[in-house]
């Protein structure tokens, strides 16, 4: 076991140092926080449960265009905003052709 004893000095420049390198960063992301609360994504068994339909429902308002998501590695996503409005009624069901 090795033993390393740091001058208090070099101890509280480099507690200094990593604060500024945190206020830097927090600064940087700021912008970036509202976007990220702003926009709430579910994933397909919770989208389930807030519209209280199929996985295969909700596929097929994927394949119409009647709900947007988004697909990482092979999971799908959605926005909650979007939900809501299907919720409200506000996005209509496309008719089907016959």
């Amino acid at each position: 076991m090795e033993i390393t004893v740091l001058d208090i000095q070099i101890l509280k420049a480099l507690h200094r140092e990593v604060k500024e390198v945190s206020l830097l960063i927090e600064e940087m992301i700021a912008p970036y926080k509202a976007l990220q609360q702003a926009t709430k994504w579910l994933d397909q068994q919770e989208a389930c449960q807030l519209l209280n339909v199929s996985k295969r429902t909700l596929q097929t308002y994927r394949a119409k265009g009647i709900l947007g998501a988004t697909q990482i590695n092979r999971k799908t996503y959605f926005r909650l905003s979007d939900v809501e409005l299907l919720m409200q009624g506000e996005r209509p069901l496309k008719k089907q052709k016959k």
